[in-house]
């Protein structure tokens, strides 16, 4: 039902490149993660997007900070959406970049993170998805993750502190203006629950707006479909408040 001329409220989601699923039909489903958009939204009348991010090696955080930015700022010069009502989720490798969007860049009305590393410094040298508390991860030390995989850093903490420390959300929190609606499962095997909890204190520690949805016994993604329709009633709650006005 858009009209020409209309500013609608966009939600942008993302996690490294999803243009070759352009043609892919995503069917209707509740959320199990912060990593997507319900289709639900499209109907309710937000413009949706997911853009691709081109990554370096160092700073992945801040490559994913300006491709998602140059995305936004295309579709806001095509002249769709209002761009005082823009909202962003992402959820794990995503949701880190989410968080640290959500601290430096002022696009954005509203911010969903899931299960996200809000401290790279720390996460470096964990044994990753493990602990004595919860067993189900790989084990394998978080350095190889840094140095040769998907964290894309290719340095050590103390090779480059500085690039550790800027590119972890947890540095920037004080900069905050948008509101944050973070989820984590409390049994993560692939990034510690701690990560959720931190990042929600040292938002309401700095004043700032954040909600905490924690679900028991969940792990990395929801299993549960109690939980994952909680999930999404909460995502509409949130976003519908901040971006088209509803009542909170």
């Amino acid at each position: 039902d858009y009209k020409p001329g209309e500013k609608r409220p966009m939600l942008v989601t993302f996690y490294e490149k999803n243009s070759q699923n352009l043609h892919r039909y995503p069917a209707p489903a509740y959320l199990s993660s912060m990593g997507s958009i319900p289709e639900q939204a499209v109907s309710d009348g937000y413009i949706t997007m997911v853009p691709d991010v081109y990554f370096h090696t160092g700073a992945s955080h801040s490559d994913m900070l300006d491709a998602v930015e140059a995305a936004t700022r295309k579709v806001i010069a095509m002249g769709y959406l209002d761009p005082k009502h823009i909202g962003i989720n992402g959820h794990s490798y995503g949701g880190e970049g989410a968080a640290f969007i959500g601290t430096r860049s002022r696009l954005f009305a509203a911010v969903g993170m899931g299960a996200g590393v809000v401290d790279l410094y720390y996460d470096f040298n964990q044994n990753w998805g493990w602990s004595y508390q919860v067993t189900g991860g790989s084990g394998a030390n978080g350095s190889d993750y840094y140095l040769y995989s998907q964290g894309r850093e290719g340095a050590s903490p103390w090779d480059k502190p500085e690039m550790y420390m800027f590119e972890s959300a947890l540095t920037h929190v004080p900069e905050v203006t948008a509101p944050f609606l973070i989820m984590h499962g409390t049994a993560d095997p692939t990034v510690a629950f701690t990560n959720g909890l931190a990042f929600y204190n040292a938002l309401r520690f700095n004043g700032k707006k954040a909600v905490l949805l924690a679900y028991p016994g969940e792990g990395h993604h929801l299993d549960g479909m109690a939980n994952r329709r909680d999930l999404t009633t909460r995502y509409f709650q949130f976003f519908d408040h901040f971006l088209k006005g509803a009542p909170a």
